[in-house]
C-alpha cells in the first residue's frame, strides 16, 4: 500500500472510531467514561496500520503529531464529550505523545516496530479494561490506596490480565524464534511491571509511563534471554 494512502486510511480509522464513540454516547448506549475508553482501546490499533503501511518515519510521525494538537484543543475546549476526561488531567493528550515517542524509538532505531505495538497494546487493552473494570466495580469494591487516591482491586486485576494477554499475543505473532517458556516469562514480567506502573502513576501520566516502561522492560528482558 502506498504510504500516503496508508496515512489517509489511518486518519480515517481514528475519525471513524471517534464518530462511533460519539454516536454511542449521544444515544445513551455508552456512559461518558465507557465512551472515552472505547476510543482509548480502539485507537491503539492505529499502530498496525502504521506498521504495515508506513516505512518512512517522517510519514509515521504525522498522525501522532496531528492528534497531539487536536486532543489538546479538545481537552481545553471540551468540544468532544466522548473524549472529555473525567478529571482535570490531560490524559488524552499524553496518549498520542506516547505514540509519537514509540514511533521515534522504533522507526528511527533498530528496535522492531512490533515491539512498539506490544507497548501500545498493553496501554490500549490493559489500561483501558482496567478503567472499565474499576467503573463497573463501583464504590463497593475493594480499593488499593495509592498516591493521589485509591484504585480498585478489580481494575488492577483487569490491568494485569489484559496486559498479559496483549504481551503473549504480540510475542506469539511477531517474536519469531522465541520459545514458549521465554514468551510466557516475558509476558508475566511485562504484565506485572505495567500493572505496578499504572497503579502508582497519577494525573493521567500512565498513558506515558505504561507504554514507555513496557518497551524498556521488554528490551531489557529480551536482552537477558538472548
Amino acid at each position: 500500500m502506498n504510504q500516503l494512502l496508508g496515512l489517509v486510511f489511518s486518519f480515517g480509522f481514528v475519525f471513524i472510531v471517534m464518530a462511533i464513540s460519539s454516536i454511542l454516547l449521544s444515544s445513551g448506549r455508552l456512559s461518558p467514561p465507557a465512551a472515552r475508553k472505547f476510543i482509548h482501546i480502539a485507537v491503539g490499533h492505529w499502530w498496525f496500520i502504521a506498521m504495515f503501511t508506513m516505512q518512512d518515519p517522517g510519514i509515521a510521525v504525522i498522525g501522532p503529531i496531528f492528534f497531539i494538537v487536536i486532543n489538546y484543543v479538545i481537552y481545553r475546549t471540551k468540544l468532544l464529550p466522548a473524549m472529555g476526561d473525567a478529571g482535570s488531567n490531560p490524559g488524552t493528550v499524553y496518549y498520542p505523545v506516547s505514540l509519537l515517542i514509540l514511533v521515534v524509538l522504533t522507526w528511527y532505531t533498530p528496535l522492531p516496530k512490533w515491539t512498539g505495538g506490544l507497548a501500545v497494546m498493553i496501554l490500549a487493552w490493559g489500561d483501558g479494561l482496567a478503567a472499565v473494570a474499576g467503573e463497573r466495580n463501583g464504590k463497593s469494591g475493594r480499593k488499593i490506596r495509592v498516591p493521589g487516591g485509591r484504585k480498585s482491586l478489580a481494575g488492577t486485576m483487569a490491568m494485569f490480565g489484559a496486559s498479559l494477554a496483549a504481551a503473549l499475543i504480540m510475542q506469539l505473532l511477531f517474536s519469531g524464534a522465541a520459545g514458549l517458556p521465554e514468551i510466557m516469562a516475558t509476558g508475566l514480567l511485562l504484565a506485572a511491571v505495567a500493572t505496578l506502573v499504572e497503579l502508582y502513576t497519577p494525573f493521567g501520566l500512565d498513558n506515558l509511563t505504561v507504554p514507555l516502561s513496557s518497551i524498556l522492560v521488554f528490551r531489557l528482558l529480551t536482552g537477558l534471554f538472548s
